[in-house]
C-alpha cells in the first residue's frame, strides 16, 4: 500500500509565472516520482489554469473555492491604534488572517474518505489546516519563506510593504502546529529553530535539468514576476549596473521576460518580452542570466532554474543564500554593483569560461536534487507501507 500525502496550497502550479508556483509544482512532481499517493488540493486564493493542472496532475488534482475572510472592524481598529505606537503593527497580520475556515470541512472530508499518512501545508498562514489531523498523521509546513516582520525588508529599501507579514509570535504559533517544518534554506532553518520546538529541516528546491547549448549572443536575461522585490532589483540593475556592462560590451542586450515587464520602460539595449510561453527558447538565446534582487527571499528559485538549464548565472550576493556550496564554482555572486558588472562582462567576453560555469552548474543542481529527494523520504517515510 502506498503512503498517502495531502499537499494543500493557496497557490496553483500553473501557469508557472512565479517562483512559488514552480516550488509547489516541483514538490508535487517529486512526490509523485517517488511513488507516493498524492492529492494536490488547491484552495483558490490565487486563480490558476485548472485545465493545465488537470492535464498535468490527473486524479491527483483537486480544488476548492477560497473566500477571503472579512477583516473584522475590531481587528482593523486595533491595527490602526497600535500602529501609532508600534510601526510594525500597521503591517503585520494575525497568523490565521488569510485562512478560510471553510477549508476545515474540505480537508476533513478528504481525510475521512481515504486517510492520509502525511499532510503538507504550503505557507505558515495555511498552518491552521494541520489542526484537522491527529497524531497518526505527519503534519508538515513547507514554509517557502520567513514571514516574521517581513515588511521591514520593504521599508529598509524604501518600498511599500506588500503581500504577507506576521509577528514572531504568529510565526511561532504556526510552526508549533506541525510535526516537522521544511525551511527552504539553512539560514531560515536556523531562524525557525529559535522560534519553535518543532524539528526543522532544510528542504531545498528540486530543479529540472535540461542542458542548453552555450551561446555567444551577448544577451543578458532576467526572468521574473511583477512583484515589488523583482521590480526594485531590475530597476537598480538598469540604472546602475547595465551602463557599465554596455561600456565594456557595447553590443550587450538586456532581455527581460515575465510580468515584471509591466513595471519597466523601454530603453536602449533593453528588450521587454513580457510573459513568455516557451521560456526554454528564451534561455537558449541568452549568454548569461542575472538576478539583481536585493531582498532576502528564501532561495531564489529563478537562480536554480537558470542553473538547471546550464546557463552561466550572476546573482547579487543576497540571492546566493541557500546556494553557498555552488558559489564561485557553479555561478557567480556579486557583492557590489561594480563586481556585478565585471562578472557579467567576464562571462560575455570568454566563451570558455562560460562553458566551464555551465558544466559546474549542472553538476551542482544534480547533487542538490538527490539530497532533496533523500530528505523527503526521511521526512515522510518510505513511499510503500510495510
Amino acid at each position: 500500500m502506498q503512503r498517502r500525502v495531502l499537499l494543500l496550497s493557496p497557490v496553483p502550479t500553473h501557469p508557472q509565472t512565479a517562483g512559488n508556483r514552480t516550488r509547489i509544482s516541483s514538490l508535487l512532481q517529486t512526490l509523485l516520482e517517488l511513488h507516493y499517493d498524492v492529492t494536490f488540493l488547491h484552495a483558490r486564493q490565487e486563480p490558476g489554469d485548472d485545465e493545465a493542472m488537470r492535464q498535468t496532475w490527473g486524479n491527483a488534482y483537486q480544488w476548492v473555492e477560497y473566500v477571503w475572510p472579512a477583516e473584522r472592524f475590531a481587528t482593523r481598529l486595533k491595527r490602526k491604534l497600535f500602529g501609532r505606537v508600534n510601526a510594525d503593527a500597521k503591517y503585520t497580520l494575525h497568523i490565521d488572517e488569510w485562512y478560510d475556515p471553510a477549508l476545515d470541512d474540505q480537508v476533513r472530508q478528504l481525510h475521512r474518505a481515504q486517510p492520509f499518512h502525511a499532510v503538507v501545508a504550503s505557507y505558515v498562514f495555511f498552518s491552521r489546516a494541520l489542526l484537522n489531523f491527529g497524531p497518526e498523521v505527519t503534519r508538515i509546513i513547507d514554509t517557502h519563506d520567513a514571514f516574521a516582520n517581513r515588511h521591514r525588508q520593504y521599508l529598509e529599501h524604501g518600498e511599500t510593504p506588500k503581500w504577507y507579514s506576521t509577528t514572531e509570535a504568529g510565526e511561532r504559533t504556526a510552526l508549533n502546529r506541525a510535526d516537522l517544518v521544511f525551511a527552504i534554506q539553512d539560514r531560515e532553518r536556523t531562524e525557525f529553530s529559535k522560534l519553535t520546538r518543532t524539528p526543522v529541516v532544510t528542504l531545498g528546491h528540486i530543479t529540472p535539468i535540461d542542458p542548453l547549448l552555450s551561446t555567444t549572443t551577448n544577451r543578458i536575461l532576467f526572468v521574473a514576476s511583477d512583484n515589488g522585490i523583482n521590480v526594485h532589483g531590475i530597476r537598480h540593475f538598469i540604472d546602475t549596473i547595465f551602463p557599465a556592462i554596455r561600456q565594456a560590451i557595447p553590443g550587450a542586450v538586456l532581455v527581460v521576460a515575465g510580468s515584471v515587464c509591466r513595471s519597466l520602460a523601454d530603453g536602449d539595449g533593453i528588450e521587454l518580452l513580457g510573459r513568455v510561453e516557451d521560456l526554454r527558447a528564451t534561455y537558449m538565446d541568452s549568454s548569461v542570466v542575472i538576478n539583481p534582487v536585493q531582498f532576502k527571499t528564501g532561495v531564489a528559485i529563478k537562480n536554480l532554474e537558470a542553473l538547471g538549464y546550464g546557463k552561466p548565472l550572476v546573482t547579487a550576493l543576497i540571492g546566493s543564500e541557500g546556494m553557498e556550496a555552488g558559489r564561485g564554482v557553479a555561478y557567480l555572486a556579486a557583492g557590489s554593483d561594480e563586481e556585478f558588472a565585471s562578472q557579467v562582462a567576464a562571462i560575455l567576453k570568454n566563451p570558455a569560461y562560460a562553458a566551464e560555469l555551465s558544466a559546474a552548474a549542472l553538476t551542482y543542481i544534480s547533487n542538490c536534487n538527490q539530497a532533496i529527494r533523500d530528505e523527503l523520504v526521511r521526512a515522510i517515510g518510505p513511499p510503500q507501507l510495510a
